[in-house]
């Protein structure tokens, strides 16, 4: 009587357990490698829209800067 399942599978599948864990282990391999690529190319996406916000937000700030000058400069205009 076979003591664990992997010894019970091995009995009756031989062989073919060795060639079913390594196609298993292939699986993984090629699922993990699909997953790591999904993941880089959300990153790679994610990355490009934040560069844009930053540059929009680049933009805000120095109109604002502007603006505020502006109104400085128009402050000391009145003021004489």
């Amino acid at each position: 009587m076979p003591e664990t399942i992997e010894q019970m599978l091995r009995e009756v599948f031989g062989d073919s357990l060795s060639r079913l864990n390594n196609f298993q282990s292939e699986q993984v391999k090629k699922l993990t490698s699909k997953l790591q690529e999904i993941a880089r190319d959300s990153i790679k996406e994610d990355l490009v829209r934040m560069e844009h916000e930053i540059s929009d937000l680049r933009e805000r700030v120095a109109t604002l800067e502007t603006e505020r000058a502006q109104k400085a400069a128009d402050g000391l205009e009145s003021a004489f």
